[in-house]
């Protein structure tokens, strides 16, 4: 009869399993739980994030409307009338404040769509120009539009879309030496719109940032809420947005400007 010896021959593989002790073997189970939790935690800190942007932008934008319409009325009454301009600018750009906060929790939120119509581009920069000027307009600043003859057919969304070029010309007129110059052209079946200042141009800590809501290195041109925006807006619509150097002659700093370039495809 032959007998299994209780022993492996040392000259032969040995698989052995030791289990460790509990106190340092975490079970599979604890890890899914972390990292479910951290999950959880990520989301409702985004939900968070979103509900409080569109809050903020909701409680801005109920007095401020209000009021608003209350000043169109006494304007006509009032004797001091670069006082009440004095004060539309501003009631301006706290709207302007609630509609970035309201778009960036929509996109915080990955809820925004573009309700989109048929718009010619040209009449649509020229009036983000205009608004632009109205709200963050300088008597020394000179601003320029060049727009092609030709109509160019685009399938946006004209109030958020106008919006996103609106704060890119109002970056550059805040930030400008003398001049601001915005161009649109179109070729193989796209339009690209050039805003250009000459201003202190984007530095590097800012440009490695660029297009991030809120980050340090975005405050030098704002809170990176008009860039990060545009970006995502553009997407949406099939666009892209690029920076480079300006190609305005350096202002006072002596320092060449920056160029925002939008593009977007025409029908």
């Amino acid at each position: 009869m032959t007998v299994q010896p209780i022993l492996e021959p040392l000259d032969r593989p040995v698989s052995v399993t030791i289990a460790a002790d509990d106190s340092a073997h975490e079970p599979p189970t604890r890890t899914t739980t972390r990292l479910g939790d951290a999950v959880n935690e990520a989301s409702r800190s985004a939900h968070l994030r979103t509900q409080f942007l569109r809050r903020v932008a909701h409680d801005i934008a109920s007095p401020t409307g209000v009021t608003m319409t209350v000043l169109e009325e006494l304007a006509n009454e009032s004797s001091r009338p670069e006082l009440v301009a004095m004060a539309r600018r501003g009631l301006r750009r706290l709207l302007r404040l609630s509609e970035q906060l309201a778009l960036a929790g929509d996109l915080e939120a990955g809820t925004f769509a573009p309700d989109a119509t048929l718009e010619d581009m040209r009449n649509l920069v020229k009036d983000a120009l205009t608004q632009a000027v109205a709200i963050d307009g300088r008597r020394d600043v000179v601003t320029s539009c060049e727009v092609p003859d030709a109509k160019l057919a685009a399938d946006v969304d004209r109030r958020v879309l106008g919006s996103v070029l609106r704060e890119l010309i109002g970056n550059a007129l805040r930030l400008a030496s003398s001049r601001v110059a915005v161009d649109v052209q179109r070729a193989d079946g796209k339009v690209t719109i050039r805003i250009q200042d000459d201003g202190p141009g984007f530095p590097a800590e800012a440009l490695a940032t660029l297009g991030q809501r809120f980050t340090a290195g975005s405050t030098t041109r704002g809170l990176g809420l008009s860039i990060s925006m545009a970006k995502e807006v553009l997407a949406a619509h099939g666009g892209t947005l690029d920076v480079e150097a300006s190609g305005l002659p350096p202002g006072r700093r002596g320092a060449r400007g920056a160029a925002v370039l939008v593009t977007l495809p025409l029908m």
